[in-house]
């Protein structure tokens, strides 16, 4: 039996996609997957929370005691032991490739404007084939119309589009109130 299909313009041998989760946090894990029958693979997913976290940290710690004295730049740590989260996934992707024969949809979930550009581009350049964008804005704002929420998800999509070449999906909240619309 036939069970090929075409995903995100990948042809892939059957439609057993394993999507994000810790599982595929173990590169093992990964080989177990493809082994046991998945065409491809969808990984953890970066958070843009990890990314704004990390970049705060280490700014304190690079901060830190550097109006002490005149010779307080001498307390700057090395800059090389803080290893940042997008970092690791970055590497992570990577190792994904060289050790799997199916192709690797990177993750990012977020909501702001404008973060998506760089990590989707350094994500094409660590080799994923694919990438998927999981938006997940909670609209507090009595005034937001859910046209002005749907054209949130839209630019962020188009700004992606345009900055990587690898196909791009987008996972879309369920409590949209016109889906049809949305399509």
């Amino acid at each position: 039996m036939d069970l090929s299909t075409t995903y995100l313009g990948m042809n892939l041998k059957n439609p057993l996609v394993p999507s994000s989760s810790p599982l595929t946090e173990d590169i093992g894990n990964l080989r177990a997957m493809e082994d046991s029958g998945a065409a491809a693979v969808a990984l953890y997913s970066l958070f843009e929370e990890q990314i704004t976290h990390e970049s705060h940290t280490l700014n304190e710690h690079l901060l830190q005691g550097t109006d002490s004295f005149a010779e307080a730049l001498s307390y700057f740590p090395d800059a090389g032991k803080y290893q940042r989260s997008p970092d690791v996934y970055l590497e992570h992707v990577q190792r994904a490739k060289e050790a799997l024969d199916i192709p690797v949809i990177a993750s990012l979930n977020g909501v702001s404007a404008g973060w998506w550009i760089e990590y989707a581009q350094n994500i094409e350049q660590a080799g994923a084939d694919a990438l998927e964008l999981n938006i997940y804005y909670l609209p507090t704002d009595l005034h937001m119309t859910g046209a002005e929420v749907e054209a949130l998800y839209l630019e962020a999509l188009r700004e992606v589009k345009t900055a990587v070449s690898i196909p791009v999906a987008m996972k879309l909240s369920p409590y949209f109130s016109a889906m049809a619309n949305m399509a």
